[in-house]
């Protein structure tokens, strides 16, 4: 160690100009108290300056920096980090007399944005920057406290015409010289603008990850919630941990509630039953699954949802039970009911005012609507809802007046198709200038023949297309057709079912394969042609005539082919959707190959399981053999679901589904199904499988259960001896050493390397290989995460174990957030050097949450108390361990909010310390 004469003498030595380079460069090296020295000397060379320029000493960079021996290329990067330094450098101004243009040529963009924030920075660089266009510019010049208020209105105005820099006028317009000092509420004004996450774009994938293990970790408190990002609500929605409260406060703000944060609520076993009951009605057919798998959902909602929905599919059902069911407010039950035939008039005007754009849409197609709710609607600002308007067949000429002046082509179209229709608004439609208002003129039955021949004429080929098509389409005109210069317009009079005989004539011999195609399959093509078409030279149209002639044939004309196919879809359609119909049939149709009559069949299906308690076992046994999910849910809640089927489930890859099986009352039937559930894979599914378990009052018989039942009675007896504990320690069960990490005492066991243990008085901290382990340093070594996030959360495990934790683990993992939170509530001082791991380099919220916090690291504080986000800005004002001379500095920002923030905090600390004193 060197005492205090000769650390003077060799100070002395470093700061004296006449000291040799090579003498310098010895000192330099010889500690940091030195190296200072050393730096700030305008005798050292440029090389060892270069060298001094990466130190990890903030005071010797620094000062390099402030050495005018510098070298250009090492200078000006620094200035980034100390740009006062590099002002004050008479070096620099040597460099701007050279080169005028040095701000724009060499400086880098990092500096330019430093520079650019001093006080004392030329107004010419300020001028410079006002139409840069680069928004890291421009944000630098808005927190510059000099800039006047008539280049921040030059600022605002550039920065507004372009994309890039279109986010700067809303920090320009906080600065003091634009909006005056703040005099109070800046912390109100801060939540409300973090609620609004006006200044963060709203799909950074990282950022979710690390809010998410923040709040987590108690960082962030449940007030900020609404300001994070929409994919971290959804992570803490549907983290099984959550408590109730927390998902209670997410799904009071409807401005979060989008699909994916419903669905991690609808999936949450903590989610209160009356948020469950709401979601059960939703309008989405995910998010309701998602409720009905989540075994908190209590079964009676599982079922009055469905007996709803067979009630809306009934035509007959009654008005006062359709007002009955309008009570429980489900929007998909309100949309069955605004659309049903016998709905009261004076429901559907109630329903006429719902907030679902969908249930006012479907009230304005019911036939029943008042016309007085009609004239309301015409209004409506969803299109969707008007759309309706002009469907309903019951609404009236002068309603479709209105609705013609709407620009919007769909609107036009469905009115150019309503049966009301006047001849004026079809004069009017038939020459609209969008071609698909026209199409809407041709589909509509009541149009006139010659309206018809008039749009044969149409310039455009999609209208022409649907005249063809159309079967009241006139010989003259199918005959103008079929000579029309686009093929698939051609090809569409080759379709038409009443094709004359001369048009498909013509047609047979068309250039384009594709019509003579099209004539070949058309069952209203004569034989004598279809049988010279077998003879086409391309194999496709021959073979597709001789298919049609074989149909024909094969059915009498009364039976036709199309008939025949029509019939039996339409027979399978009234089978499938009849619920009646026995569930042996419905399963049979639900594996059937198609879509539609599929569908039909399997919700028919679906509704039936959750409706009729008293289905067999051997044909529940049968639709356990459908994949479909909704069917996996009926079965799973039905009463009567064998134990075979529950086998079935136990290995779903869905843990919903396993979670779901847990909870089912029949599991104690097959002991066998308990032993898997509680050793599942999913914390979730072991967690509800033991507490039904624990409901169960059978005694079992399986040596297994009766063996897990005694070590859970055992590991929570206050009277177990350490020896015990030390064995449950290796239990089989995953639950059972879950529940011994979370022991207080297993802190104070040591082992001996023998399997004896020892009891410590108080918890072990050990930092040696001599001494013995202890229980949870053994246990913080499972295989299985659960047990190792159970010695996380331990309340007294030592702060050596939850570091190893901590080092051992990925940020966003469940292990490392259970130790960061155990550590910052027991031993915050440790916990501040992990935390600015969360402070990431890109922009985010959570970089705002990390300097607000206590335990901030005060080096991270010095960082970056410069920061371009006024935000961050003044969390670091709020800080309570924010260093004075960074807290008096930010009294001066440019910002209203930083400034007076960190006014109040330091004036609050300087009215404490002469208290103090």
């Amino acid at each position: 160690m060197v005492n205090s004469s000769r650390l003077l003498t060799l100070v002395q030595e470093a700061a004296s100009e006449t000291t040799s380079h090579q003498r310098l460069e010895e000192l330099a090296r010889m500690n940091v108290e030195l190296g200072r020295v050393v730096a700030a000397n305008i005798s050292a060379t440029p090389e060892l300056l270069q060298e001094l320029s990466y130190s990890d000493d903030g005071e010797i960079r620094k000062a390099v920096t402030s050495n005018p021996n510098t070298p250009t290329d090492v200078l000006l990067p620094m200035g980034a980090e100390f740009p006062e330094e590099l002002l004050e450098n008479p070096v620099f101004s040597l460099l701007l007399l050279e080169n005028p243009n040095l701000l724009l040529t060499e400086i880098p963009e990092e500096t330019q944005v430093s520079l650019l924030k001093l006080a004392n920075i030329p107004d010419a660089f300020v001028q410079w920057a006002l139409t840069s266009r680069r928004a890291n510019i421009m944000y630098a010049v808005a927190m510059n406290p000099k800039t006047s208020k008539l280049d921040l209105q030059k600022l605002i105005a550039e920065a507004s015409k372009h994309w890039v820099t279109s986010r700067v006028p809303n920090v320009a317009k906080l600065h003091v010289n634009w909006a005056g000092e703040m005099t109070a509420g800046w912390d109100d004004f801060v939540l409300s603008i973090l609620q609004k996450r006006q200044l963060f774009k709203d799909c950074i994938h990282e950022e979710q990850f690390c809010e998410t293990s923040l709040w987590q970790m108690g960082v962030i408190p449940d007030s900020f919630l609404p300001s994070l990002h929409r994919n971290s609500l959804a992570q803490i929605a549907r983290h099984y941990d959550t408590p109730a409260q927390t998902i209670a406060a997410i799904w009071q703000n409807p401005k979060t509630l989008i699909k994916k944060i419903l669905i991690a609520i609808a999936g949450n076993i903590n989610t209160p039953v009356h948020i469950l009951e709401k979601l059960a009605g939703d309008r989405d057919g995910w998010v309701r699954r998602t409720v009905f798998q989540n075994p908190s959902t209590p079964n009676a909602i599982f079922q009055i949802f469905h007996e709803y929905e067979v009630a809306i599919a009934n035509p007959h059902t009654s008005t006062a039970k359709l007002s009955e069911m309008a009570t429980r407010d489900w929007e998909q039950t309100l949309l069955g009911i605004a659309s049903h035939g016998n709905t009261a008039p004076e429901l559907l005007i109630q329903l006429a005012t719902a907030k679902s754009w969908e249930i006012r849409a479907a009230v304005a197609l019911n036939p029943n609507v008042p016309m007085q709710v009609l004239e309301e609607l015409v209004l409506d600002k969803r299109l969707g809802v008007r759309r309706q308007i002009a469907r309903n067949p019951k609404t009236p000429a002068s309603l479709l007046v209105r609705l013609l002046q709407d620009k919007k082509t769909d609107l036009r179209r469905e009115i150019a198709k309503h049966p009301h229709i006047t001849s004026a608004i079809l004069e009017l439609l038939v020459r609209d200038a969008d071609y698909y208002v026209r199409v809407g003129v041709v589909e509509n039955a009541k149009t006139p023949v010659e309206v018809l021949a008039y749009l044969a004429n149409d310039k455009d080929a999609y209208v022409r297309k649907h005249v063809a098509r159309n079967p009241r389409a006139t010989e003259a005109i199918l005959l103008q057709l079929a000579s029309d210069s686009d093929s698939s317009v051609r090809q569409c009079v080759a379709r038409n079912p009443n094709v004359p005989i001369s048009v498909s004539i013509k047609l047979a011999l068309d250039d384009a394969i594709a019509v003579r195609y099209s004539i070949a399959e058309n069952f209203s093509t004569p034989n004598h042609i279809l049988t010279s078409l077998t003879a086409d030279k391309f194999v496709r149209v021959s073979l597709q005539a001789g298919k049609t002639l074989e149909y024909k044939q094969s059915f009498n004309q009364s039976n036709s082919q199309n008939n025949f196919v029509s019939q039996v879809i339409d027979d399978d359609y009234v089978v499938a959707s009849n619920p009646q119909t026995p569930i042996p049939v419905l399963i049979e149709l639900v594996l059937k190959d198609g879509y539609e009559v599929t569908q039909l069949a399997a919700k028919n299906l679906y509704q039936q399981l959750a409706l009729n308690p008293a289905i067999p076992g051997n044909v529940l046994e049968k639709c356990a053999e459908i994949s479909k999910l909704d069917i996996k849910i009926a079965l799973l809640r039905h009463p009567n679901v064998p134990v075979s089927v529950l086998h079935k489930f136990t290995a779903s890859s869905s843990f919903r589904l396993r979670r779901l099986l847990s909870q089912n009352p029949n599991l104690d039937v097959d002991v066998s199904l308990f032993e898997k559930l509680l050793q599942d894979k999913h914390p979730e599914v072991r967690r509800i499988a033991l507490e039904n378990f624990l409901r169960t009052t059978k005694k079992w018989e399986n040596d297994g259960l009766r063996e897990f039942l005694r070590e859970w009675e055992a590991v929570h007896n206050s009277g177990t001896t350490a020896e015990k504990l030390m064995k449950l320690s290796a239990s089989k069960w995953v639950l059972i050493r879950e529940a011994v990490a979370l022991h207080p005492d297993t802190a104070m066991l040591l082992d001996d390397g023998d399997g004896v243990m020892n009891i410590s008085k108080k918890p072990v901290n050990t930092k040696n290989n001599y001494t013995p382990a202890t229980l949870l340093e053994k246990l913080a070594k499972d295989k299985n995460s659960a047990v190792k996030i159970a010695i996380a959360q331990n309340i007294n495990t030592p702060i050596n174990i939850l570091e190893d934790l901590l080092r051992n683990s990925l940020l966003e993992n469940s292990i490392h957030i259970a130790a960061m939170k155990n550590a910052i509530a027991r031993y915050p001082e440790r916990a501040s050097l992990y935390f600015g791991q969360y402070f990431h380099s890109y922009q985010s919220l959570s970089r705002f949450f990390v300097l607000l916090h206590p335990l901030a690291p005060i080096s991270l504080l010095k960082k970056h108390f410069r920061s371009s986000s006024w935000l961050e800005r003044y969390a670091i004002s709020k800080n309570p361990n924010t260093p004075p001379h960074i807290r008096e500095y930010l009294t001066r920002d440019a910002n209203k909010i930083v400034r007076a923030t960190a006014r109040e905090e330091f004036n609050n600390r300087h009215l404490i310390l002469h208290t103090l004193l």
